[in-house]
């Protein structure tokens, strides 16, 4: 990690930590509501068991094994170490972080709650491990992807299913859009180091 990527490292990570810090204090930050609001006002043919489907943790655990799998079998184990490893590590960090901020989810008074969701709010485990799992893909793509087209779709889909993911914890009232924010905030902070030591590995 170079003198500059530590030290932008560094001030992401003091921002995360104010960021959760006012996530500690504040049941939901200026603009949450009016956002939330918004994109549950959407009125588009199916838009709600879509976005049940992509945030659902069944689905996405189906995904990561028959990723890790595929990496496996076509001779790729330290990308597959790797991405198993990151969706554990993003799905424990987030979980750690909702038991240590313990922000309350939104509630039915001020959005409509489409789906339920046990624990608490900040930051949102779905959009941190979207961050992490999609993000690394995209990294990895120029490896697994020789043909540019079919990788720039690859890469493209990537960054919209991360849109998407923290779009549907926001659609069916589970999280904030601070929450999402935030898991993002943190699945950065945790891909970058995975993409260093990643490099080394590989070298």
């Amino acid at each position: 990690m170079s003198r500059l990527g530590a030290g932008i490292y560094a001030l992401c990570l003091i921002l995360f930590g104010l960021i959760s810090y006012f996530a500690h204090k504040l049941p939901y930050f200026p603009g949450d509501v009016s956002a939330s609001l918004w994109l549950q006002s959407i009125d588009i043919p199916f838009l709600e068991p879509i976005m049940q489907g992509v945030s659902s943790w069944v689905t996405a655990s189906i995904i990561v094994v028959l990723l890790v799998a595929g990496l496996g079998i076509v001779s790729r184990r330290l990308e597959a170490i790797f991405t198993a490893s990151l969706f554990s590590i993003a799905m424990l960090a987030s979980w750690l972080l909702k038991l240590v901020i313990s922000r309350p989810r939104p509630s039915s008074e001020l959005v409509q709650l489409l789906a339920t969701s046990p624990g608490t709010s900040f930051p949102s485990g779905h959009a941190t491990c979207a961050a992490v799992f999609c993000g690394f893909l995209f990294y990895l793509a120029p490896k697994l992807v020789r043909q540019p087209v079919a990788r720039g779709i690859l890469q493209s889909l990537l960054v919209m299913l991360i849109l998407l993911i923290g779009a549907s914890r926001i659609y069916l009232g589970v999280h904030w859009t601070s929450d999402v924010v935030g898991g993002l905030f943190l699945g950065g902070l945790l891909f970058y180091p995975a993409i260093v030591l990643y490099n080394k590995r590989a070298s």
